[in-house]
């Protein structure tokens, strides 16, 4: 099968041809159908020691059940998946028996590891665990989102109760615009997005934020003061990176609720006092759970169209390596997915 491969970091993926996933006991191995590239692919690529040679990328995905060894899981089922592999001890439960699941340090996610193979490719091996059923009325397409999706839903459960609120969220990425997807779906009232680039703050409109703020145009306070939010109750980091703890923490409400969901990947510095003076609580979060994904595949299942905005282009397993090296640099895309086998669209 063919498969793109990170060979070395500073060097394009490369696709080419590798062995085909072998099954064992209650897996399934599935005929890819769309696979979103991450971030987190992304800056693992770029930075020196985070992947080895032969990594296959990709852990959003969806597809088809082309071979089972699983009774529950026939040959045609379409599937998205929860790419969190489980270690050996918790693996026959099917679930981390610490309580951790993603942040357990035992287990691993897919397309991080040589042995643990992601979906830039045609076709992925899973447990029958990790799986989730597609609604019926749910693509493989707009079911790729799930995974991203996910992630947002575990932010937006972390945070607490978010019915009537205002809230804000910093960076209009997928992460980012999934967390308004998720806020509203909680009953958040009001939700404002903070991020540069114009074609995601255009989207973040389309999928129901009521207002979005250009940071490097406009100062982030003053611009929520002329919306009439003034300091929301509860902010949303999406973008991981240095200095943005901070400006959450500035731009909170007195005894407001700071969810860290960007993964900043540099030492940074904050002013403590400026949280404790605010009685702030900041809560950091990873991954998702199965509970997180099952929530999302009912989301979908009336609300495919609305998060598809998300996605802005369609590309051939061929194309990624190309595209992935511009994602690395233009942020004028939102997701973008690879789909194997296919002729690409724009």
């Amino acid at each position: 099968m063919k498969a793109a491969v990170f060979e070395k970091t500073g060097e394009r993926l490369v696709v080419r041809d590798v062995a085909a996933p072998e099954l064992g006991d209650n897996e399934l191995l599935l005929k890819v159908a769309f696979t979103g590239i991450c971030g987190s692919d992304l800056h693992a690529a770029e930075t020196p020691g985070v992947l080895r040679p032969g990594t296959i990328m990709g852990h959003e995905f969806t597809g088809e059940v082309a071979q089972s060894t699983s009774p529950d899981w026939p040959v045609g089922t379409r599937v998205a998946a929860n790419p969190y592999w489980l270690c050996d001890a918790c693996a026959a439960g099917g679930s981390c028996r610490s309580g951790g699941d993603a942040a357990c340090a035992n287990g691993s996610f897919m397309g991080f590891r040589p042995d643990l193979p992601g979906a830039y490719a045609d076709y992925v091996r899973i447990r029958a665990a990790q799986a989730i059923r597609l609604p019926d009325d749910v693509g493989l397409r707009e079911g790729a989102l799930m995974e991203p999706l996910a992630v947002a839903r575990h932010a937006v459960d972390v945070s607490g109760p978010m019915q009537g609120a205002n809230v804000l969220v910093i960076g209009g990425g997928p992460i980012g615009l999934g967390v308004v997807l998720m806020a509203l779906d909680a009953g958040a009232a009001r939700v404002v997005v903070s991020e540069p680039d114009p074609n995601r703050r255009a989207c973040a409109l389309d999928i129901g934020a009521v207002a979005v703020i250009d940071p490097i145009a406009e100062d982030l306070p003053a611009a929520l003061d002329r919306l009439g939010i003034g300091e929301p109750g509860i902010v949303f980091e999406c973008v991981g990176a240095p200095g943005f703890l901070q400006k959450t923490i500035d731009v909170l409400a007195l005894r407001g609720r700071a969810v860290i969901v960007g993964v900043c990947m540099t030492e940074d510095k904050v002013l403590p006092r400026a949280a404790i003076r605010k009685e702030a609580t900041l809560k950091f979060v990873l991954g998702y759970t199965m509970a997180d994904f099952h929530h999302v595949s009912r989301y979908l299942a009336d609300h495919a169209a609305t998060a598809a905005a998300m996605i802005s282009r369609v590309v051939s397993l061929s194309e990624l390596p190309e595209i992935f090296d511009r994602l690395r640099a233009e942020k004028s895309m939102i997701k973008v997915l690879v789909t194997p086998n296919r002729q690409p669209d724009t």
